[in-house]
């Protein structure tokens, strides 16, 4: 539990050949957008170091965000969030950009995989640095919860928001 910010929860794997999780919707400053209509599948998969998804929703995804090529929206991008659980899983932009000195641009890479595997969403190491997971090989279920990191500025944490209740439960991340 020293590694974890937030308490853990549950989500069944939907595919046994990954640790495949079913993703009901992609959120943008925790609205939903409409993008999965019910059939988003995301791999979880820690060797992978990239996010990546289908052409379609990323392209989707770039459009509505609008992250200028010249940086300069960098700092009042939105948090972009992924519906796992009844739970959003934000980001942040410092997670979902890539800001180098010949610009920015959406680190989120097309990746295609028809049914019945797809459409399939891939996170990994930008995703996996935010959230502790845990593999349950038995019950098949992978459980996600914030990363606790020392030194974090606990106002710029990512936010795990669990849509459970009905309403918005917004955790962060203390300093110990």
């Amino acid at each position: 539990t020293e590694r974890m910010a937030s308490d853990l929860f549950w989500v069944p794997v939907t595919n046994p050949g990954y640790w495949q999780v079913e993703m009901e919707d992609i959120t943008i400053h925790d609205k939903p957008q409409d993008f999965c209509h019910g059939n988003c599948q995301v791999a979880v998969d820690t060797g992978t170091s990239l996010m990546a998804g289908p052409t379609d929703i990323v392209n989707g995804l770039i459009d509505k965000l609008a992250v200028a090529n010249n940086c300069s929206n960098y700092h009042t991008l939105p948090d972009l969030g992924f519906i796992v659980g009844r739970h959003i899983l934000n980001l942040k932009p410092e997670d979902y950009v890539d800001k180098s000195e010949d610009g920015c641009s959406v680190a989120l890479m097309t990746l295609d995989i028809p049914p019945p595997k797809g459409p399939l969403f891939i996170f990994g190491d930008p995703f996996l640095r935010k959230y502790y997971t845990v593999y349950d090989r038995e019950e098949l279920k992978v459980g996600f919860a914030l990363a606790k990191h020392p030194n974090v500025d606990k106002h710029r944490q990512t936010m795990l928001i669990d849509l459970g209740t009905g309403h918005v439960d917004r955790r962060r991340a203390l300093r110990p």
